[in-house]
């Protein structure tokens, strides 16, 4: 696609994704927010945040949601738009087409009259398809930056599949975020179609989190102080595998090896939450399990300070962030071997490794690290250049090149 030529100055970058805060969830992707926060030292950035169109009337909760979150706000100085594009139940396969005539509006007013500007879609569906339509129709480059459930999910359905290929094709540049996704991105597409490049997207915020006593974060949770804590963060969903997290602690009680102290934490929202709580009044061990909600990222780290590991027993994953901050205070983490997390664990130091789906192996991970000795500091220093100011350098470094590609 021919576009205007590009200058090698400042970069003039337009993010155009879903996976954004809004005023009604301030948790919401903030992995993101807290990339182009860094990126804005090098970068001059506006941002378009799409939200599925909700009817103006009903009381649906997540139809009223919806309707809340405003059409323009500004975080951190970031100005983000919030155009409403139409999502068909269970067509799923026309939702890059609605992402685009939600979109277009907006991208050709915030461009116009400005050089050089680049568009970066942050996931592959169905915002990299919207974009590639939008960019086509306006004649600008954009980058896309893959997560993880966008290609190793949405990619392998038979309608979608040709329509992400197709975008990603199209794009100047393509970022994945661990080296598995970087290997089925270019299966999908081709060594030759388009610059791939792996960009984690995994870091912290070092002013957030870093190693503390632990007793002083359990006081102030009202944690018994030699207390077994396993702690999840995250959205309480299918793909993350909390069913799997739930009958290894039930297996745990079982086999004595958790005590009346000891506690399962599960940060977070989603529907899942009311399954898991049936499940777990079911055996009798509601005292044991704490439903915390969700939470503020300063409250994520008191209870990681609190914790004597994360667990993550997703199905599927790209490079999660969430793995990155627990390491950053010091706390290891049992999860799932899929997506980028072996990229950031070291077997037996900074953490285990267990198959997706497998209660026994999940349960006896736990048992293990719950005796094992770990080190805090060296735990710690394995993410020490993985905080947001490096990560954004890498993309900004990443968009100079390809946008200079001819």
């Amino acid at each position: 696609m021919p576009v205007a030529d590009q200058p090698s100055g400042p970069i003039e970058l337009v993010t155009v994704t879903t996976f954004f805060p809004n005023a009604v969830n301030r948790q919401r992707a903030v992995f993101v927010h807290n990339l182009l926060r860094a990126m804005m030292q090098r970068c001059h950035i506006e941002v378009i945040a799409p939200v599925p169109y909700a009817p103006p009337f009903g009381n649906n909760p997540a139809w009223r949601e919806k309707r809340s979150i405003p059409a323009t706000e500004w975080m951190d100085g970031l100005q983000v738009v919030h155009p409403r594009f139409v999502v068909v139940p269970k067509v799923g396969w026309l939702s890059g087409l609605g992402y685009f005539l939600g979109i277009v509006r907006t991208l050709r007013r915030i461009v116009k009259d400005r050089k050089g500007v680049v568009i970066h879609a942050h996931c592959a569906y169905p915002d990299a398809v919207g974009v590639a339509l939008a960019a086509a129709l306006l004649r600008l480059p954009f980058l896309v930056t893959a997560h993880g459930s966008d290609i190793n999910v949405y990619a392998r359905q038979p309608l979608l599949r040709p329509q992400i290929r197709w975008a990603l094709r199209r794009a100047i540049g393509v970022v994945a975020v661990s080296r598995s996704l970087e290997a089925r991105i270019a299966a999908l597409i081709g060594t030759d179609a388009t610059s791939i490049a792996c960009i984690p997207c995994a870091a912290y915020d070092t002013t957030v989190f870093f190693p503390r006593p632990r007793q002083q974060a359990r006081t102030a949770l009202q944690i018994a102080p030699h207390a077994r804590v396993v702690l999840f963060v995250g959205m309480l969903v299918p793909v993350k595998g909390l069913e799997f997290l739930v009958d290894a602690w039930i297996a745990l009680q079982r086999a004595g090896k958790v005590d009346a102290t000891d506690r399962l934490v599960l940060l977070g929202e989603g529907l899942q939450r009311k399954l898991l709580a049936e499940r777990i009044a079911e055996v009798g061990m509601a005292e044991s399990v704490l439903f915390g909600g969700a939470v503020t990222q300063a409250e994520v780290a008191t209870w990681m300070s609190a914790a004597t590991l994360l667990c993550l027993p997703s199905r599927n994953e790209g490079t999660p962030n969430v793995i990155v901050e627990a390491l950053a205070c010091g706390i290891p983490v049992v999860a799932s071997a899929v997506g980028g997390i072996p990229d950031l664990l070291v077997e037996g130091e900074t953490g285990l490794l267990v198959p997706p789906a497998d209660v026994v192996a999940l349960s006896n991970a736990l048992a293990r690290a719950f005796e094992q000795p770990w080190d805090a500091k060296r735990i710690a220093d394995s993410v020490a250049n993985r905080t947001w100011r490096r990560i954004a350098d890498l993309n900004c470094d990443f968009i100079q090149t390809v946008r200079q590609q001819p």
